[in-house]
């Protein structure tokens, strides 16, 4: 992709009814702060898009860039430090295109961090090899490059000493494959964070939430050639959250690692953890909001009843699924899932008022060029320069036989005419507007964290296809 403004480097690294499997431990870019890049590292992770700029107009900092994907239409990515309340960014992300060489596949990452941003740093690099190590044992179409492979090497004598179990294809369901493929992927990047590279603290090291998401194009049937396909594989470990928009709703893909949650909580007494009264749930042991996460080396009693255990779901991808929100911590602190629907709305709206409207700007100037060629023809002067021999290769028709141009008969018509035809539809444009009223809400609705957004527009959000307030 061609890059237009320059973005800093920074530390970091881009239907069904929803399909959810319990995880194994329960029945069954300043640019610079948080926006991130993973050239640096890409010998690692793998091909991450250049953004396309730096969207205007705003306090708030997004970065687009267009879709590399048949089911992917533009992504943007946003973060603030939320100055008034936190003085450092602790949030990563990563956007990683062509995920495990697979051309339409693309792995997204959101990685929340509290005392410190090592943790997030780290997991923004591995986390995405860590998995891909465990999806090519399921699906061949996955693969690792000698660089990857390399690194793995390089850490297996750590992960025989994990007490995961290795993912293997053919023992259990397809859905207990994939929920033991990212069970398996996060305990080994916990045991990488307790390397400690990076941290200082002789008391208690970094932690992170993480929320990741693999958008994956699947082959369609022979006898359904127009048809889009594809999944999307979710995970989260933390109060970190995915939220689909789906049918003109949106919906929470995720679940709640938080004391909010009355399973956790209960879960957290049960195994010997305390929970402080001085927050309105209450804090893991006096300190965390989170029930799960990475990290958190130095403190046993932390590190006992907050395990770095993943909620896994799937959902196939077909025309009612518009987009999908990834956001840290900070962002749902101020803001409810349902409402992103109406701010996807409000934006599509806004998207095919500007849309239209440029369309408009073309056609008059198109008319204003028809108008020149008329009076060229129609002047008596001119007449034997239109009588002239055309160029080779270009021919004329017949002129009382050629069609007279004109504009449509009725304005409906003309509406029609120029939905689909004339300026393209700027889906950077709309991601960015999701991503920035996103984040203003988070504000206005009172968070005190950090916030990272990662605003994924799929196929099924068509902007000439909305008809009213309730049909986007």
């Amino acid at each position: 992709m061609d890059r237009k403004p320059a973005v800093e480097k920074c530390c970091s690294v881009l239907l069904e009814d929803p399909k959810e499997t319990c995880d194994s431990s329960q029945d069954s870019f300043s640019v610079s702060d948080g926006l991130s890049s993973c050239e640096e590292f890409g010998h690692v992770t793998g091909k991450t898009p250049a953004p396309t700029g730096l969207s205007p107009g705003s306090k708030y900092n997004v970065v687009t860039y267009p879709g590399k994907s048949p089911l992917v239409r533009a992504v943007a990515v946003g973060a603030d430090r939320n100055a008034p309340w936190r003085k450092d960014m602790e949030d990563t992300n990563v956007i990683i295109d062509s995920y495990g060489g697979k051309e339409g596949t693309s792995f997204f990452g959101v990685f929340d961090g509290f005392h410190g941003r090592s943790s997030t740093e780290w997991v923004a690099r591995e986390l995405s090899v860590l998995l891909l190590e465990q999806l090519v044992k399921l699906d061949p179409s996955f693969s690792l490059d000698s660089e990857q492979r390399d690194f793995l090497s390089q850490m297996k004598p750590l992960f025989e000493r994990t007490a995961s179990t290795s993912t293997e294809a053919g023992t259990t369901s397809k859905d207990q494959q994939m929920t033991q493929a990212f069970t398996t992927a996060f305990a080994h990047m916990d045991r990488l964070l307790g390397l400690g590279r990076n941290e200082s603290s002789k008391i208690r090291w970094s932690g992170c939430t993480s929320v990741v998401c693999i958008v994956d194009q699947e082959t369609a049937p022979e006898e359904d050639h127009n048809t889009l396909h594809g999944r999307m594989l979710i995970a989260n470990c933390g109060n970190i959250h995915a939220v689909v928009y789906k049918t003109g709703k949106s919906f929470c893909l995720t679940k709640d690692h938080s004391l909010a949650n009355p399973r956790e909580r209960k879960r957290i007494l049960k195994e010997g953890g305390t929970i402080s009264s001085n927050k309105q749930h209450g804090l893991v042991e006096g300190l965390l909001r989170a029930t799960r996460g990475l990290g958190n080396y130095g403190n046993r009693r932390l590190r006992k009843v907050v395990p770095p255990t993943p909620y896994f779901m799937s959902l196939s991808l077909d025309a009612s699924v518009g987009l999908l929100v990834l956001g840290s911590s900070g962002l749902w602190d101020g803001l409810q899932p349902e409402e992103v629907a109406p701010i996807v709305r409000w934006c599509s709206h806004d998207c095919l008022k500007h849309h239209r409207h440029a369309n408009a700007a073309k056609g008059h100037h198109e008319g204003l060029d028809r108008s020149k060629l008329r009076e060229t023809t129609e002047d008596p002067d001119n007449q034997e320069r239109c009588n002239e021999r055309p160029p080779c290769g270009v021919t004329l028709g017949d002129q009382q036989g050629a069609a007279p141009m004109s504009q449509p008969k009725n304005p409906s018509d003309e509406e029609e005419a120029g939905r689909d035809a004339g300026v393209e539809v700027d889906y950077e444009w709309l991601a960015a507007s999701i991503c920035r009223k996103l984040m203003k809400g988070a504000v206005a609705g009172g968070s005190r964290e950090n916030i990272s957004v990662i605003a994924i527009l799929l196929r099924g959000l068509d902007v000439l296809g909305v008809q009213s307030d309730n049909g986007v």
